[in-house]
């Protein structure tokens, strides 16, 4: 489950009953939070209300069947063919019904591969309404988040919909307010807290062995958007993206220190530039500076422009020791404890799916097991509007040159 070596050439702190009893320590902590998870059974799976973290839904009047939950894609582009429509055909709760896209030949080439008997769609309005699909994903430029989505719960659909989640406060209420209104469910794709090493890393931070935790370091970097999305030529363009590096990646560090810590961010400061993209009117770096309500600190940095290698890694400082997640090549979970002086390197639960295909990150199956009431929805809306809010302020510390205070 996890290798042990010495820190310290020095300090020959872990003997090998020692060593015996801190790994058996950390096992069993790890374990007391992660047992419930086991004994969940999908031999009887019935549709039900599930009422959990600011959340509720019914079927009434829904279309949900007792067998699998009927599920449309509205948008095809490369993070629906690399992750939301494989992992639907992995999950054997869901059927794929429907996959809607301007160019429809980028639906019709996900439903050859994926799902042979799904229509194709350009028109999200005619899918809703002709298929009548109990869930949707939405993975459209970020402007269009809110408004299909609000349309989507509206024709009763439970709706999974990309990060950011909106492009404003206001509008993320409004769908969280539709949601609850529709009573059906509104999950946001902050993918990171479904990646293997982070779901290793709660546990761990849960189970105590880290100890307070003192300061916060999180970076998620590459080389731009274009190298992986060739044809998203939206990202570039403000009307559309409404930000640049800020929010494609780094929400996604905002929500999982968020979602690691447990801590809600008080305070923030920021700067951001566009230093290298050409014909564009967002930013590729971003760096700000945190506070939590505890008063914990740490950074948040994302950048388009890194050459010759990715960054996407994220240190938890602790009173115990240090975690460090995703640093370290071929060590994508360390933790480094003072007392007895060794380093754990754990190992990382594997992909749902070895398939090169799709990322085996589960994010579909994990929705629609939230529709059925197997298990809490990974990320509520009301989880992605504190995420957004986070960035917003940053943005606005950033333009201000001022620190922002968040309200909580």
């Amino acid at each position: 489950m996890m290798r042990m070596t010495n820190m310290s050439t020095k300090r020959n702190w872990v003997a090998a009953e020692p060593r015996q009893k801190i790994e058996a320590d950390l096992d069993c902590r790890i374990r007391v939070h992660t047992a419930a998870l086991e004994r969940i059974s999908f031999a009887s799976v019935r549709i039900r209300e599930y009422n959990g973290l600011g959340s509720e839904w019914n079927n009434e009047g829904g279309h949900v069947m007792a067998d699998k939950v009927r599920v449309g894609m509205i948008g095809c582009g490369q993070i629906a063919k690399h992750l939301h429509v494989p992992d639907y055909a992995f999950c054997p709760q869901a059927e794929i019904v429907a996959l809607c896209d301007l160019i429809p030949s980028k639906a019709k080439a996900l439903a050859e591969r994926w799902a042979p008997n799904a229509k194709v769609y350009t028109d999200f309005r005619k899918m809703l309404k002709d298929a009548k699909p109990d869930a949707v994903t939405v993975a459209l430029p970020n402007y269009l988040h809110a408004p299909v989505t609000i349309a989507a719960l509206q024709a009763g659909c439970h709706v999974n919909v990309e990060k950011p989640m909106a492009c404003s406060v206001a509008e993320a209420e409004k769908m969280v307010a539709t949601a609850q209104k529709c009573k059906r469910l509104l999950n946001v794709n902050q993918s990171q807290r479904r990646f293997p090493p982070h779901v290793k890393a709660k546990e761990i931070v849960e189970s105590g062995i880290l100890g307070k935790i003192l300061h916060v370091t999180a970076m998620f970097g590459h080389e731009g958007p274009e190298y992986w999305s060739p044809t998203g030529k939206w990202f570039f363009r403000r009307k559309e993206a409404r930000f640049g590096a800020m929010a494609d990646l780094g929400v996604h560090k905002a929500d999982l220190v968020r979602y690691l810590t447990g801590k809600e961010v008080a305070e923030i400061a920021a700067f951001f530039e566009r230093l290298e993209k050409k014909n564009t009117d967002v930013e590729d770096n971003f760096v700000s500076c945190l506070k939590f309500t505890d008063g914990t600190v740490g950074t948040l940095c994302a950048s388009w422009t890194l050459k010759g290698m990715d960054a996407n890694y994220t240190i938890l400082h602790c009173a115990n020791g240090t975690l460090r997640i995703g640093e370290i090549p071929g060590k994508p979970l360390v933790a480094n404890l003072i007392k007895p002086g060794c380093e754990i390197v754990f190992d990382v639960p594997p992909a749902v799916t070895n398939n090169d295909e799709t990322w085996g990150l589960d994010v579909g199956g994990a929705f629609v097991r939230a529709i059925l009431g197997l298990e809490k929805p990974y990320c509520p809306g009301e989880e992605g509007k504190k995420s957004l809010e986070v960035i917003l302020a940053a943005e606005k510390a950033a333009l201000t040159k001022r620190t922002v205070k968040l309200k909580h």
